[in-house]
Formats: C-alpha cells, sequence, structure tokens
C-alpha cells in the first residue's frame, strides 16, 4: 500500500495552512489514502500483512470542499499546533462537550480548530459564522466531561 504523493501534498499544505503545522514536523509521517479518508503512520508493515484498515492514525477526512482533522490526529499534534487553536476556559468547555455553541474568539476565522484546555489538545471544533461547536466524538466528550465534573466538585470541597 504506497503512500500517495498527493495524499501527502494535501495532507502537509491543509495542516499548515490551517494550523501551523511546519512540514518537517511531519517528515516522519506516511500519508495513505483510503476511499475518503488519509491516514498518517511511521513505518509500514510487511507485505506479508494485510488489513483492511490502514496502520497508524486516522489523520483527515474528506469533508465536501477541504479536510477535516480527526481528534485523535490533532492530540497527536498537540503542541506543534500554532494557529487556529483555542485555550477554553472550564465552563466554556463543558458547554460545548454538552454540544452547546459558544461565541468563538475574534482571532479564529471559519473553519477546524483545536479545542484546547490547559494547554493541551483535547479535539477537534469548528466555527462557523463566530459560534464554536466541538466536534469531539460522544464518548470522549463524555468522559472529559466527567473529568471536569470530578474536578469542580473536588475543588468546591476544599473550599
Amino acid at each position: 500500500m504506497p503512500e500517495s504523493s498527493g495524499s501527502r501534498e494535501r495532507a502537509l499544505h491543509f495542516l499548515e495552512r490551517r494550523f501551523g503545522v511546519a512540514h518537517s514536523e511531519l517528515a516522519a509521517f506516511t500519508f495513505i489514502e483510503r476511499q475518503d479518508e488519509i491516514w498518517a503512520c511511521r513505518t509500514m508493515p510487511p507485505g506479508t500483512l494485510t488489513s483492511e484498515r490502514p496502520p497508524g492514525l486516522r489523520a483527515l477526512r474528506r469533508h465536501k470542499d477541504d479536510l477535516k482533522p480527526t481528534s485523535a490526529f490533532l492530540m497527536a499534534l498537540g503542541h506543534r499546533i500554532t494557529t487556529a487553536r483555542t485555550d477554553l476556559t472550564a465552563r466554556d468547555l463543558q458547554q460545548v462537550l454538552l454540544g452547546q455553541r459558544i461565541p468563538s474568539p475574534a482571532t479564529l476565522s471559519d473553519g477546524y480548530v483545536a479545542i484546547c484546555y490547559q494547554g493541551d489538545v483535547l479535539g477537534c471544533g469548528r466555527v462557523r459564522s463566530e459560534q464554536l461547536q466541538a466536534l469531539i466524538p460522544t464518548g470522549r466528550r463524555r468522559e472529559l466531561h466527567g473529568v471536569l465534573a470530578a474536578n469542580a466538585e473536588s475543588e468546591s470541597a476544599n473550599l
């Protein structure tokens, strides 16, 4: 399953343009396109092993006329993301995890963003018409919401 140079170029261009991730930061990755998805991996499995899914992480999906990053890949990129990221307060994070839209920071243009909390990338979001919405998978949202709720309870008990 050879790497597609077109897939690599599309992925590199999108990640640099939208998220400020330098090409050099992605040099170790091989990008494989399968249907409407682009996967990122560091090494290819031996030719004797076959799988329905490519190795590595699903990095991007084709979505309408653009690419959509997966939450898992944004988390893997972490601190390498220098633009289109927003660090939310606990209150704002709780709201977006519950499916609500909140006003986006003025610095963010429409498109996909990395949702962060205390500097850590938690997943993918989208800004549209100055509103921020979380696109984090439901199970991960529940998990994060539970952690925030437990931290809030612990902090109020310590007061």
